[in-house]
């Protein structure tokens, strides 16, 4: 459909660039729609990109998200503002006009090659918010080793040069920086957006425990917030993964993590569940213990409410094969031991028993809350809250806030974990699109890739990249050993290895390999092809190789992850099928994908209330829609409900929705 045809802007705002507005953009980019995302830091990710692991599969925090920031870096139809902010809203659903505000960078994103030159030389150092104060950042930094983009900043409140009334102090950033990308004179500027729809995802706040001091965070060195002990776990943290205390660097032993700080309590706290803390905490311990064997957790709980698919189990898990000890125990206090850094847990036991127990370190579980400028936020968007400060929504459309056009997502919705974050992101999606169906494909771009190198009749040239993974297979596969073994191999030109080989730096630098070493053909031995193959694959034809001259060989879960703690036996078995995949790419030959048609219509499995929504999302933009459902009538269990916790009324809302769903002519 033409602009001229429609009133409604096929461009989307999306404010947050966490997990759940990544796959918002991903889904509406792919799906003919321009994204603008706004960021208020230096790179996307949010606060998953802090985390080590996830519950309750253990996989790699930042190997699930890192392929979504490249996609979206790279995504022609997703404009990325960092550093900015919306000023004001107007207009109405289908049409708003958006100012943003974008904070200097002093750094020039177009020129800036994200090699770290000017942050080498830069002399200023301060405690690093990424890495929660436990290490440093330099005055001009990049927030994490993976960033999207891969742009260094400069702190002005800091810098040396900038904070110089005569900006003549200091400067070795811009002497050291041979892209001459250092703006001291950059400047503040205005954007104005036209969108047809707002996302609003600004990720959360954790709960500030100092509140309570009975319990000791920012009074005894070695009692830290659960985000904390996430980026002392980080294979990419101020301790590279190995389990120390901050006041001394010592092993700690005893490990207690205290729950539910700052969540079900009305007294200088929440009284919401966070819904999340139960399991991260059993995950952080499993994964203590996986990096250390010696260390003893203790988790004191009120009650565990692990409530998702197989959450119950890794809670089982963790007591069996971990030796987690769960108490059910209210900590009453927490001070230091003198003169040894330990710590005494005042608690009182379910029989009523106080006891005192000394332990090394102590993990708070804090909670989830809105940012601190959640009233003024929700102001400039012209939406209502709810009494605790997150959007305002019902039960029944959990996506859409007071304002028409203006949805929500992620945990500014209320508290969830990472999978209902993305599976809201791409709920929130499909309602933009149904309001916006008319528009589709008005204001996109096509990618254009560059041609394909032939390599018929080529000796293959083979590079290899062998990515540690953070610590996932670096601490069970001698990944040295295996660079080594390769390079005697027939066909291979280069290798080398890396420690996040999806992150955007690392996507950047194998094409640009590709390029200097005139390779035409590729291996990657990292993780699983489920997630990662499509990746490299869109990475290799972006650097002019076919993509199915890519081969991965899996050595994280083939290797690292079934034969933990036996790391010769993973080490040669992943030299294995690394070889094995040189081999095979020595034989591989350029193909052809054939397309097929598509036919543009949906069935539906189950007539329930989520079935006749999604039938509904699909219908509104133009798709003919099928719903099989075994009983007699539309439904399913709702039928069997009155009222929801709110004291809505179940049985209208059902009525309704059957009677949309049976009057809609293209279901």
């Amino acid at each position: 459909m033409s602009a001229s045809k429609t009133s409604k802007s096929g461009s989307v705002l999306i404010v947050g660039g966490g997990i759940g507005g990544m796959q918002a953009a991903l889904d509406l980019a792919d799906s003919g729609f321009k994204v603008h995302m706004v960021q208020r830091d230096t790179s996307v990710g949010g606060t998953m990109v802090m985390l080590d692991k996830t519950f309750p599969t253990g996989d790699c925090a930042m190997c699930m998200i890192s392929p979504k920031m490249v996609e979206v870096g790279r995504h022609l139809n997703i404009d990325i503002h960092t550093l900015s902010e919306v000023t004001s809203v107007s207009g109405q659903s289908g049409d708003f006009t958006v100012k943003v505000k974008k904070a200097a960078r002093y750094v020039d994103p177009a020129k800036c090659t994200g090699c770290g030159d000017c942050e080498t030389k830069c002399p200023k150092k301060v405690p690093s918010e990424f890495d929660q104060q436990l290490g440093p950042r330099k005055a001009v930094f990049s927030l994490f080793p993976q960033a999207v983009p891969n742009t260094r900043a400069i702190d002005a409140s800091i810098c040396l040069c900038l904070t110089d009334p005569q900006r003549k102090r200091c400067r070795l950033c811009e002497k050291a920086c041979k892209a001459n990308a250092i703006i001291f004179e950059d400047t503040e500027k205005e954007l104005e957006l036209k969108v047809g729809s707002i996302i609003l995802g600004p990720g959360l706040s954790l709960y500030d425990a100092r509140v309570r001091p009975e319990l000791g965070l920012g009074r005894w060195p070695n009692v830290v917030s659960s985000i904390q002990f996430e980026r002392i776990l980080s294979a990419s943290g101020p301790y590279k993964g190995v389990v120390q205390r901050p006041s001394d660097r010592k092993h700690p032993v005893k490990v207690a993590w205290i729950q539910c700080v700052g969540s079900r309590d009305n007294h200088n706290a929440n009284p919401w569940c966070s819904s999340v803390c139960c399991m991260y905490a059993t995950k952080q311990s499993i994964i203590a213990k996986e990096h250390d064997k010696t260390i003893e957790p203790t988790v004191f709980y009120m009650e565990m409410r692990a409530f998702g698919k197989d959450f119950d189990k890794y809670v089982e898990r963790a007591k069996n094969d971990y030796g987690v000890k769960y108490r059910r125990a209210m900590v009453s206090a927490v001070r230091e031991e003198p003169g040894t850094g330990n710590l005494v847990l005042r608690y009182a036991g379910e029989d009523g028993k106080l006891t005192n127990e000394t332990f090394d370190m102590v993990v708070l579980s804090v909670g989830f809350e809105p940012h601190k400028d959640a009233a003024e936020f929700a102001k400039t968007f012209g939406i209502e809250m709810n009494e605790y400060r997150f959007a305002k929504t019902s039960h029944f459309t959990p996506v859409k806030t007071s304002r028409d056009g203006v949805f929500v997502t992620g945990i500014y919705q209320g508290p969830k974990d990472i999978p209902d974050t993305v599976m809201q992101g791409s709920g929130v999606a499909g309602s933009v699109m149904a309001l916006l169906a008319e528009a589709r494909g008005t204001e996109t771009v096509k990618k254009e890739l560059p041609p394909e190198k032939d390599v018929a009749g080529e000796a293959p040239r083979i590079g290899v990249f062998v990515c540690h993974c953070g610590t996932n297979i670096s601490s069970t596969v001698e990944i040295d050993q295996v660079v080594e073994s390769i390079k005697k191999e027939k066909g291979v030109t280069y290798v080398t290895n890396t420690i996040y080989a999806c992150a955007q730096d690392n996507q950047d630098m194998i094409k640009q390999t590709i390029k200097d070493q005139n390779l035409n053909r590729v291996v990657i031995a990292s993780c699983t092809p489920r997630t990662h193959e499509k990746l490299f694959q869109e990475t290799i034809r972006e650097a002019g190789l076919n993509k199915y001259l890519f081969d991965l060989a899996d050595i994280r879960e083939q290797c690292s992850w079934c034969h933990k703690g036996q790391n010769e036996v993973a080490t040669k078995k992943a030299i294995t099928i690394v070889k094995m995949a040189v081999a095979k790419s020595r034989l591989q030959e350029p193909l052809k994908s054939e397309t097929v048609g598509v036919t543009p219509a949906a069935l539906i499995i189950g007539g329930g209330v989520a079935g006749m929504t999604s039938a509904l999302t699909l219908a509104d933009q133009g798709f003919p829609v099928h719903i099989i459902e075994k009983e007699p009538e539309l439904g399913g269990l709702a039928r069997n409900l009155y009222r929801s916790l709110d004291g809505s009324d179940v049985r209208q809302f059902l009525a309704s929705k059957i009677a949309e769903v049976k009057a809609h002519s293209r279901i």
